[in-house]
């Protein structure tokens, strides 16, 4: 029984060599499809998970200032408010904004690392160098991205000079450079000392930009969030809105996938009038040849099904490997600025691509089943022939 199947397999790795253009043009259809599908899944998984990482790093709960609808700076004020409301653990106050360096701009970021609770966490994301410690404050050192490190050529010990609003040079010590493994969330960020980006941004006493609140495990964030919401004039943003928000903008700019299923239903499509129009004299004549021979009708229906399976194994495997290279080695253009809505990606940013299980499970499925399924039907009309009407018309 062994044998007679192997046999079947060899047969059908022979009918497609002889049916060169009919799988000349399945492979083709099919790999280009699953390579553009392919590619982007992989990075629409990618970014997902930096978006996750980035939530995960965040606050639990973040409040601005608003007033007439815009963002004003937060009085200091609030942070102690904030601080004597039931169910937080603790507030962390912040200024940031963004420097230019040349034609490009970056995002700075000043901390209170006296009060920061997830020092430790942001000191794992550090590659090279160290994360910055209290006593830096004033000094004037910075943590940078691998972006920035990338794009200017520094590394740590390095000076870099950034350029404030007030068109005023300010000198800071690159002292540490975060991780690749957090791409998108410190690309092109630059932590430092709140009091060094106080003078930076030339932001007064008493204000900040904005503040960080940690809430105790023992309450639910919705219910602190709205005792917070009751401080005049505050906008309040919890982790989970802010993961929300993530994913809702890479959905929003992933009509891609509409693009990409049409591509592989055409190509679908495609592959049933192929399977269909095989029915031709030179394979009724085959059959009737094979029946004549002793096959039957479900050995003829194996062997259209392991030739399917090949094909959809083989382009889908192929259009795998292709749409990982596209990503990887080049970066995904189109793709890229369309997902992530950035009108320039620097040649040193590294795409945050991530093969899963789910997204290779179902471009296999998407591939594969959609050929057999096509396969069977043209398959089983062609073996009921009988084999001598078949060979007379194939004749004719």
């Amino acid at each position: 029984m062994l044998r007679r199947h192997r046999n079947l397999f060899y047969y059908a790795v022979d009918c497609l060599k002889k049916y060169k253009t009919r799988t000349i043009v399945v492979l083709a259809v099919f790999t280009i499809a699953v390579s553009m599908l392919s590619s982007v899944l992989f990075l629409k998984d990618g970014l997902e998970r930096e978006a996750e990482l980035s939530v995960s790093l965040a606050p639990d709960i973040t409040v601005e200032y608003l007033k007439g609808g815009r963002i004003l700076l937060l009085p200091a004020s609030y942070v102690e408010k904030a601080s004597k409301i039931e169910g937080v653990e603790r507030v962390v106050p912040r200024i940031w904004g963004y420097a230019g360096i040349g034609l490009n701009t970056y995002t700075v970021i000043g901390l209170d690392l006296s009060r920061l609770p997830n020092y430790y966490e942001l000191s794992a994301l550090v590659e090279r160098g160290r994360f910055l410690l209290p006593e830096d404050s004033g000094r004037g050192s910075i943590v940078i991205g691998q972006l920035i490190a990338g794009v200017l050529k520094v590394d740590v010990g390095d000076t870099i000079i950034l350029l404030s609003e007030s068109i005023e040079a300010h000198r800071f010590t690159v002292v540490g450079i975060f991780s690749a493994e957090s791409t998108i969330y410190t690309a092109d960020l630059i932590v430092m000392p709140i009091e060094d980006a106080r003078a930076f941004f030339r932001i007064p006493e008493g204000y900040v930009t904005d503040m960080m609140v940690y809430v105790d495990p023992e309450f639910p964030v919705d219910n602190v969030a709205a005792k917070l919401s009751l401080l005049p004039n505050a906008r309040v943003i919890t982790q989970d809105l802010l993961l929300r928000g993530y994913k809702a903008a890479y959905a929003a700019r992933g009509g891609f996938f509409v693009t990409m299923w049409a591509i592989l239903l055409a190509a679908v499509a495609l592959v049933s009038f192929s399977q269909a129009t095989i029915v031709g004299r030179e394979s009724r004549f085959e059959v009737g040849l094979l029946k004549t021979f002793g096959f039957t009708t479900l050995d003829i229906i194996e062997i259209r099904l392991i030739e399917s399976l090949i094909l959809g194994l083989f382009s889908a495997s192929l259009g795998i490997t292709i749409g990982i290279i596209y990503d990887v080695v080049f970066k995904a253009p189109l793709f890229a600025e369309a997902l992530l809505g950035w009108a320039f990606l620097p040649a040193e940013f590294r795409l945050p691509v991530y093969v899963s299980f789910a997204s290779v499970f179902a471009i296999y499925s998407v591939t594969v089943l959609p050929l057999l399924f096509a396969t069977v039907v043209p398959a089983w009309l062609n073996a009921i022939t009988d084999p001598e009407l078949a060979m007379r018309r194939a004749a004719a």
